[in-house]
């Protein structure tokens, strides 16, 4: 049984996520890895949410701030981890983590371009 309500697109691209800041006017980038931010590779994603592999886990339940690139747009949201599991790649053990869209503005405009790349992906699919 599929719990998704929303269609997705498989694709592998880099993101950068960080652990939300507790005051929500704190949506600075942040500076260095001492603020907890990591790269992450991005496999699947939807107008809900999204998945990633990486190497260290975060915790279920954590805010976290999500930038990532598509095509020629960036994206920045802020979502809810909602399950970690282990995955290997290479010989190593990372982390896929599934991540929920948090309602807010800044989500409302990372949705409208992920619709976007969505849409000109399944058209790129269909030729």
């Amino acid at each position: 049984m599929n719990r998704r309500s929303h269609p997705r697109v498989r694709l592998v691209c880099p993101a950068v996520v960080w652990i939300a800041p507790a005051s929500e006017d704190e949506l600075s980038f942040p500076a260095d890895q001492e603020m907890g931010m990591r790269v992450v590779q991005v496999d699947s994603l939807s107008l809900g949410g999204l998945s990633f592999v990486s190497v260290g886990s975060l915790p279920v339940g954590a805010p976290i701030w999500v930038r990532v690139r598509l095509g020629s747009k960036t994206c920045q949201f802020k979502g809810v981890v909602r399950r970690v599991a282990p995955a290997v790649q290479a010989g190593r053990t990372h982390h896929r983590c599934g991540v929920q869209f948090m309602r807010s503005q800044q989500t409302a405009h990372a949705i409208s371009v992920i619709s976007s790349f969505m849409e000109a992906a399944n058209l790129r699919q269909s030729h």
